[in-house]
């Protein structure tokens, strides 16, 4: 089974998740500037949520995949409060690649008078490794 990890990530926060992710499946984890070369069985795709809304790389990055590429996407997303995997979904179904059932929204902001101030890479708790491993489990088994 050939699978693949690409991440949008500003402050770090996605990029920590789709790393675990990587770590768990036996792949690199890489930024949406690197292309999928070959086709995969599994693409695990992330980003995070900024202002509302996905960034606009990641929404190019998703709407240039291919259905003959990517047969199932898993998607998860990372912010204070929104789940933009949910927004991933969404845009990855429009171009009929199927996406798995299960995402994993990880709330990582910290608030300081109503603003995210948190950036930079941050070590996942065990609970967040927890969930990071049940969902990967969950998504291939």
């Amino acid at each position: 089974m050939k699978i693949a990890v690409r991440y949008q990530s500003i402050g770090g926060n996605t990029k920590s998740v789709a790393e675990a992710i990587a770590n768990k499946v036996g792949v690199k984890a890489e930024p949406i500037t690197v292309p999928l070369n070959v086709p995969v069985d599994f693409l695990f795709i992330g980003g995070g949520v900024y202002a509302h809304g996905l960034d606009d790389s990641l929404k190019s990055f998703l709407e240039n995949l291919d259905a003959t590429t990517v047969k199932v996407v898993a998607a998860f997303s990372t912010a204070g409060a929104m789940d933009g995997a949910i927004k991933i979904a969404s845009i990855v179904k429009e171009k009929g690649i199927p996406v798995h059932g299960e995402t994993l929204p990880m709330k990582l902001g910290v608030r300081n008078h109503g603003y995210f101030i948190h950036k930079g890479f941050i070590e996942l708790t065990n609970k967040q490794l927890a969930a990071v491993n049940d969902f990967v489990k969950k998504v291939i088994g």
